[in-house]
């Protein structure tokens, strides 16, 4: 076997199915067992449940030599405790789960101290893990099969447990041997070709480096936002409405749309008396979507009461108000700070572990008065929809404007995170309060959180 092939082996994937091989050499099970207790160890596994469980799962199949078992639909059963006959159209939770995994190994491996370690890697449109020896042991293996990579044909697309397996033979895109003395300028357009596909991987490498620093020079915004930005979905912004029935009455959000709805209507009536959003919660989107903008992510936007769960459960969600979005009260239900309506203008803020903490603001109170507004704003995964969640909602008007100003503020997020002391990945739910003069909110500060 030449030493190009030699070396194309060297980069291929070790299963169960072939212990006997110069690769089971290479990279022996506990090898890999034990790069996968760091892996799922690291602090962009360790604080999910589902992550970690599904890529032990697929490791530990291959190694068994169980390739064919890691199907989209096994996967949901076994990992996920899915029905065997589950609709995977409608809950893809197999897919993204993959898709997490290949982000967060490819963080993992880009920080420094793992560049030495041997190689997991959950290639595109497969759920079989690849095991690779570590980046500078690859180097003259990926310079020895350049030439032959170049001429080989392109793969057909297979299914996502298919397993390519090493060629029988060399492929010799022009044996040295037979390259006349007196032609060297044959080599040039094939010298030209590698110099050009070098100096473009060259170009997106320092390209994507300077993005990702401009991106993230500040580990508050990095904390709170990196779940947001590095997903391949796009974010779907969902803004708090408010309804007035016909006699001008607030419609708590969950009865919008229902029997009112029902009554005669011309355009002025549905204009005037459904889904209106206040200004200040227009100036929040603004500052959250120009945040997004400034990371190019892509982003759609719906009103509280048009936004579907099928469209939350398809990307990362920012959820815009308090009790004017439906979408806010039923998904901090499950968490420890949660909105509460005690009478139609009097609303605020529990503590679901400690009953007796209530925040409480007046809605009844003078537009220019002094006073105190609470908000909640949070950064998690939400096991409902199984999507990264970013809150920023007030009690009152002004809480969802301060919620809004401390999530898009470089200096508030990092003074938070510098005394919070936390690690990258968990999830993080806090109660702001901010201070009303002549009705202008002033600067929030947190007043409670809860971290998990």
């Amino acid at each position: 076997m030449s030493m190009a092939s030699n070396a194309l082996q060297e980069m291929w994937m070790y299963s169960g199915t072939d212990a006997g091989s110069n690769r089971a050499d290479e990279i022996s099970r506990s090898a890999v067992l034990e790069q996968l207790e760091k892996i799922v160890a690291n602090s962009h596994f360790c604080h999910s449940k589902r992550y970690p469980s599904f890529l032990r799962f697929v490791v530990e199949e291959t190694l068994a030599g169980h390739t064919d078992v890691l199907k989209e639909r096994n996967l949901g059963t076994e990992v996920f405790g899915r029905q065997s006959d589950y609709d995977t159209n409608a809950d893809p939770i197999v897919r993204v789960t993959a898709g997490e995994i290949r982000k967060r190994l490819a963080q993992y491996y880009h920080e420094p101290g793992h560049e030495h370690e041997l190689r997991i890697e959950l290639p595109l449109g497969s759920y079989v893990p690849h095991f690779a020896p570590p980046a500078h042991r690859r180097q003259a293996a990926d310079a020895s099969v350049a030439l032959e990579a170049a001429s080989a044909p392109l793969p057909l697309e297979q299914d996502a447990s298919v397993v390519p397996s090493a060629p029988s033979s060399p492929v010799v895109l022009f044996p040295a041997a037979e390259i006349p003395a007196s032609t060297p300028w044959r080599r040039w357009p094939l010298l030209i070709a590698f110099s050009a596909v070098g100096l473009c991987v060259l170009a997106i490498g320092l390209y994507l480096s300077f993005f990702s620093r401009a991106s993230f020079h500040d580990a508050g915004t990095k904390f709170f936002w990196q779940p947001i930005v590095s997903s391949s979905n796009p974010a779907l912004v969902i803004i708090g409405v408010h309804s007035m029935d016909s006699k001008g009455r607030t419609l708590p959000v969950d009865t919008v749309g229902s029997s009112e709805q029902k009554e005669p209507q011309n355009m002025m009536s549905l204009m005037s008396r459904y889904e209106m959003v206040p200004i200040s919660d227009i100036v929040g989107y603004s500052k959250i979507t120009n945040l997004l903008t400034r990371h190019a992510r892509t982003y759609q936007t719906e009103g509280s009461g048009e936004a579907t769960l099928d469209q939350l459960r398809h990307g990362p969600v920012i959820l815009i108000g308090g009790l004017d979005n439906v979408w806010t009260i039923r998904l901090t239900a499950s968490l420890r700070y949660r909105f509460f309506a005690k009478t139609e203008l009097l609303n605020g803020i529990e503590d679901s572990k400690d009953p007796s903490k209530l925040w409480m603001f007046d809605n009844a109170l003078p537009a220019h008065g002094n006073a105190r507004d609470y908000a909640i704003v949070a950064s998690y995964f939400d096991t409902t929809i199984e999507q990264q969640v970013v809150i920023a909602a007030g009690v009152g008007r002004s809480g969802t404007v301060a919620a809004t100003e401390f999530i898009t503020s470089t200096a508030n997020l990092n003074a938070w995170l510098k005394q919070a002391k936390l690690s990258p990945g968990q999830n993080v739910e806090l109660v702001l309060a901010t201070d009303l003069l002549d009705g202008e909110p002033g600067p929030p500060h947190v007043i409670a959180s809860s971290t998990w």
